[in-house]
C-alpha cells in the first residue's frame, strides 16, 4: 500500500502547479489581447509599418541581491583581500559573507556562485583578474588580480 502521506503531498503539488498554469494562462490570454489593442493602435498612427520589424524585448528577473556593478566591486575586494589565489566558490562564500548573506540556504549560495562567475569572467575579460588555472581538485578555477 502506497504511503498515504507522499500521494497526499504529490496530489497537493499537482494541484497547485495546476492552479498556476491556469492561473498564467488567463494572464496570457489577457496580454495577448493588450498585444493586439496596441498593434492596432500603433496601425492606426502608420497603416505601413511592419509589425514583425518589432523584437520580443527580453525580461530579466530582478536581482534584489546585487545592484548593478555590486557584485563585480565585492569579488575584486575579495580578490585584493585575499593573500593566495581562490577558487570560484570561496570567492562566491566571501561575497555572501560582506553582503552577510545566509551561506546555509542552498539555493542562494548557487545563485551567489553564478552571479560570482558572471562577475569573475567579467573583470577577466576587463583584464583585472585572471584564472590562474585549476584548483587541486582538477574541477573548480582559481582566480587572482593581475
Amino acid at each position: 500500500m502506497p504511503e498515504s502521506h507522499v500521494v497526499s503531498g504529490l496530489v497537493a503539488k499537482r494541484s497547485e502547479l495546476a492552479g498556476l498554469i491556469e492561473h498564467f494562462m488567463q494572464e496570457i490570454k489577457r496580454m495577448d489581447a493588450d498585444l493586439k489593442h496596441l498593434d492596432a493602435t500603433i496601425k492606426l498612427f502608420d497603416p505601413d509599418y511592419d509589425l514583425r520589424a518589432i523584437h520580443a524585448k527580453k525580461h530579466h528577473k530582478k536581482n534584489v541581491y546585487f545592484k548593478p556593478g555590486d557584485c563585480a566591486r565585492l569579488v575584486l575586494d575579495v580578490l585584493r583581500e585575499a593573500d593566495c589565489v581562490l577558487t570560484t566558490e570561496k570567492v562566491a562564500l566571501a561575497v555572501m559573507r560582506k553582503k552577510r548573506l545566509d551561506s546555509e540556504d542552498v539555493e542562494l549560495v548557487k545563485f551567489v556562485k553564478r552571479a560570482t562567475v558572471t562577475a569573475l569572467r567579467h573583470q577577466a575579460n576587463r583584464g583585472l583578474v585572471n584564472d590562474s588555472g585549476l584548483a587541486p581538485d582538477g574541477i573548480t578555477l582559481q582566480w587572482a588580480l593581475i
